[in-house]
Order: C-alpha cells, then sequence, then structure tokens
C-alpha cells in the first residue's frame, strides 16, 4: 500500500495535484469494473494513491510517469510496479500493448485533451478508461448541442468512439496542493460505432469548423467544400455547436460526394 506522506512536492509544470482520499481513489478505480481480467495503464501515478488498489489486483499493471521522483517515490513504495519512465504523450502505445487495455488517471489538466486525443488515435486498443477532468474539460466529454457553451470539438468526436458517463465530482479541497477549479471523474466505453463517412474526413470538418466557431458551417469550411456547392444543403447556414455527432458524420457523407479532390 502508499502512504501518502507528504515527500513528494507537487510540480505546477506536470500539473501535479495529489488525490488526498483513499475513498475517492477506490471509487475510481471501481469505475474500471472488475479489473482482475484487465490489463491496465494508470497515467500519472504521482506518489500512487489510485495506483495501490490496481498494481497487484490487475491482471497486468503498468504506469506511466515523466516525473523522475515521483517514479523514485513509486518505486520505494511499490515492489511490483512496472513503471515506464516517459511522457504519455510521446510514447508510441503499440510499443508496449498489442492487445486490448484499460487506462485510468488523474489526468494533468494542462494536457488532459491531448490525452483524449490520444486515446481517439488508439481506439482499437483501449476498451474503457477512466479519467479525472478539470470540471469544464469533463463537462465537454458528456455535453450535448443544446449546451453551447460547452459543445466542442471533443463532445463531437468522443461519442463516435465511447460512451461517456459522470462518476463524481470533487472540490479543490480533494488534493493537495488544491487547483483553483473543481474536478470530474468521468468513465468511458468503447462503442462499436459503424462509420458512413471517412473518420479522418470527420475530424477534419469537426476541428475545422470549431476553428472558428462563431462562422456558419458554409463559412468556416469554405476551404473543404465551395460555398456553391454547400448552400444546397440544410447544415451550411449553421453553426457547429448545433450539429450533434451523427450529423457531422451526415455533413461529412455530403461532402465526400459532392467535392472532388
Amino acid at each position: 500500500m502508499a502512504k501518502q506522506t507528504p515527500t513528494l512536492k507537487a510540480k505546477k509544470h506536470f500539473g501535479q495535484h495529489f488525490l488526498r482520499s483513499d475513498e475517492t481513489a477506490q471509487t475510481i478505480v471501481n469505475g474500471l469494473g472488475d479489473i482482475s481480467s484487465q490489463d491496465v495503464l494508470e497515467i500519472g501515478p504521482g506518489m500512487g494513491i489510485i495506483t495501490q488498489f490496481m498494481v497487484t489486483a490487475a491482471k497486468r499493471f503498468q504506469a506511466v510517469e515523466i516525473d523522475p521522483e515521483a517514479a523514485t517515490y513509486l518505486e520505494e513504495h511499490f515492489e511490483k510496479i512496472e513503471l515506464i519512465k516517459a511522457d504519455f504523450l510521446k510514447i508510441n502505445i503499440r510499443d508496449y500493448y498489442q492487445d486490448q487495455f484499460s487506462l485510468i488517471g488523474n489526468f494533468p489538466y494542462n494536457i488532459s485533451s491531448q490525452i483524449v486525443f490520444k486515446i481517439i488515435e488508439n481506439t482499437s486498443l483501449i476498451e474503457r478508461w477512466v479519467g479525472m477532468f478539470q470540471l469544464e474539460m469533463g463537462i465537454r466529454l458528456v455535453s450535448l448541442p443544446k449546451d453551447k457553451k460547452d459543445y466542442g470539438i471533443l463532445s463531437v468526436l468522443v461519442p463516435f468512439y465511447y460512451t461517456v458517463e459522470t462518476i463524481m465530482t470533487l472540490p479543490p479541497s480533494a488534493f493537495n496542493p488544491p487547483p483553483k477549479v473543481n474536478s470530474i471523474v468521468v468513465k468511458a466505453t468503447r462503442k462499436n460505432h459503424e462509420f458512413k463517412a471517412d473518420p479522418v474526413l470527420i475530424k477534419l470538418v469537426v476541428k475545422t469548423a470549431f476553428g472558428q466557431r462563431r462562422k456558419t458551417l458554409s463559412n468556416s469550411l469554405s476551404q473543404i467544400i465551395p460555398k456553391e456547392v454547400f448552400k444546397t444543403h440544410p447544415f451550411s447556414t449553421l453553426r457547429p455547436e448545433n450539429l450533434t455527432h451523427l450529423e457531422f458524420e451526415e455533413l461529412c457523407v455530403f461532402i465526400a460526394a459532392n467535392v472532388v479532390n
């Protein structure tokens, strides 16, 4: 078991905020379900408060840690831990996993969106994941078009690949040091969506549209589909926050059929 002693100082440049409660950590791990049959990778274990409930319970457990001091702390406190001493965003996941695995972590808030994009890129391997996010970021993962302020790129892309649910929200006092914002834990379970349009095109269209979210789609997507072609489609006068993920897919079917590369 990990001892949550103040021997490791949180580093701001790594976005570290250590969870205080064992009970909360156990609830987060429970979001993965029965881990005895799962290979599990934890991102940024820090002092190991979440790690302690998985290191011997999972079928296989590994953790990726960028902070050398945290890595040393973990090796001193967990005999059997398998550490990948690296930046999660820079590793090639397929160098470590060829089969299905689950992902978990108190994600550093300064890179959490990049982590989700990397998860999407490796959906075929990552069957489920549980992550801690800044509240505003986590809400985007479960937002719908009616939630215009929070609805964004990941609100559209993630539902193609995963069903996302909220596990809990946490106040700043749940962490040491406390962040300036509330936090949220979500769990995601992979779905088998049969794409009607090229996923690469969908990502391009979504990112381009939300890159100029105040413009109508006919204006923001003019470099992808000419306005004179797009004007025949009912979505042309809408803004990106008006479309569901499936409507974006429908739009991409139209683009593929009407634009000559």
